[in-house]
């Protein structure tokens, strides 16, 4: 039984995923995509069985893996007019937020206008203006609707590692006393 991998795949993504599920596949970074896509192929050729650790795609058997492969990249990148999109529609809900909420100030006509931009957007929090676009929208006073944006497993750990280095920073030391404070 053959199976193609999907053409979204990147040869970054795929190296990640091989590190991540422990593949006992042997790749290098000089390798090509077609190398490591032969090194996938001939895996599934050799091996019948295989019992994955926990990872976060979701994969524990070999054709949960074969099923991820074979679909588009949940992770795919964005051309660059696509992104842009994307962030010219948080920068207008950015704007709504800076002017207090009132729509006659806004490029939008309804309420509605800007849910349907938040749910469309809210698909690619890995990008920093949708996550600050959903934060001023759910900080919103008598929002009823709060939306969550998708952040990928690798943007969750980029976050999680730069927020304990800025937390490794900032130790308080408390000092008393009496104090002589001079303003110029």
């Amino acid at each position: 039984m053959s199976f193609t991998i999907h053409k979204s795949f990147t040869k970054n993504d795929l190296i990640d995923i091989c590190s991540d599920i422990s593949l006992p596949i042997v790749y290098s970074k000089d390798d090509t995509k077609h190398d490591i896509q032969t090194k996938i192929y001939t895996f599934f050729k050799e091996w019948k069985q295989y019992s994955f650790p926990t990872n976060h795609y979701n994969i524990e058997v070999l054709m949960d893996l074969r099923l991820y492969l074979t679909a588009e990249n949940p992770n795919k990148r964005l051309t660059s007019k696509e992104k842009d999109k994307i962030i010219f529609l948080s920068k207008k809900i950015l704007h709504y937020g800076a002017n207090d909420y009132i729509l006659k100030y806004s490029d939008y006509e309804t309420t509605q206008e800007i849910i349907d931009d938040l749910y469309y957007i809210a698909k690619y929090g890995d990008i920093l203006s949708v996550r600050k676009a959903v934060e001023c929208w759910n900080k919103q006073h008598g929002t009823k609707i709060k939306i969550t944006p998708y952040i990928s497993h690798k943007k969750k750990q980029e976050l999680e590692k730069k927020r304990q280095y800025k937390m490794k920073d900032q130790k308080l030391k408390v000092e008393t006393g009496k104090f002589i404070v001079t303003f110029n």
